[in-house]
């Protein structure tokens, strides 16, 4: 069964997609990706949502606060606030939730908010991290990149390239102070809280991957490496793909299958 709600505070509603196991062995909270990469991984977010469902993982999908259905305008999202809404979140998901806590799912660039919340907790947590970018500067580096481009050379304006507004990125008004938090942040070497899994899927395992894993498993934290199809990877720095949806059906499948095996 699947259930739309709305959550948190108020002052500060969050809009979510509840895909309800019946029953649920295990629980799954997945966050959105950021910026253009959350339309883009919409249909295979739903689709793995689905299936980790049937397999007895509820799982709950959320918009940031200034994101998708959510409350507020695109300039309100923040570092700070994307904390607490993983906590509210969190909150959300906590009735009839083993004790081990949900899963906490991140894909790409929403990896990095995800890290930094779970290290500030100070507990261990279940992390899957799908494709993650781990390195904040160059995310921002990778978005302007793709910003201007697509301003300038893709052909979208005849009469020549438009002009880029400051607080602009990728057809989201973005707070710069947003910008500069995701680039001073480098999880590459960040200290998860001891007890901590991860679980990372990806189809090309980059320097930064193999980085990040050696760094946590050096400080005894358990790391489980997935490669999925390279025939399915998707690329996101694609410049004439920029809005087309992502949907690597069979990444979806196999990493369903992984975590359903993993929850039993």
């Amino acid at each position: 069964m699947t259930l739309p709600l709305f959550f948190g505070r108020p002052e500060r509603r969050l809009y979510g997609m509840h895909h309800r196991a019946q029953p649920a062995r295990d629980h799954m909270l997945m966050c959105a990706p950021l910026l253009h990469e959350g339309m883009r991984c919409h249909r295979a977010l739903w689709a793995l949502a689905e299936a980790l469902a049937r397999a007895g993982m509820s799982t709950l999908r959320f918009d940031w606060y200034g994101s998708g259905d959510s409350a507020g305008e695109s300039d309100e999202l923040t570092l700070q606030g994307m904390l607490s809404d993983l906590a509210a979140a969190r909150t959300e998901m906590s009735t009839g939730t083993p004790a081990a806590g949900c899963r906490l799912f991140a894909v790409r660039g929403a990896a990095l908010p995800l890290l930094a919340y779970v290290r500030s907790q100070g507990v261990p947590a279940r992390i899957v991290l799908w494709d993650p970018v781990l390195v904040g500067d160059e995310l921002v580096a990778e978005w302007r990149q793709q910003h201007a481009w697509q301003l300038t050379a893709a052909g979208r304006f005849t009469q020549g390239g438009a002009v880029a507004e400051p607080d602009e990125l990728l057809g989201f008004d973005v707070d710069e102070q947003l910008l500069g938090r995701l680039a001073r942040l480098d999880a590459l070497h960040m200290e998860l809280p001891a007890g901590s899994e991860v679980l990372l899927a990806t189809w090309d395992f980059l320097p930064s991957h193999r980085q990040f894993v050696e760094s946590q498993q050096q400080m005894g934290i358990k790391v489980e490496v997935v490669t999925l199809d390279p025939a399915d990877r998707v690329d996101w720095q694609d410049r004439h793909a920029f809005e087309l949806q992502a949907f690597p059906r069979r990444s979806v499948s196999r990493l369903a299958g992984r975590l359903a095996g993993a929850g039993a």
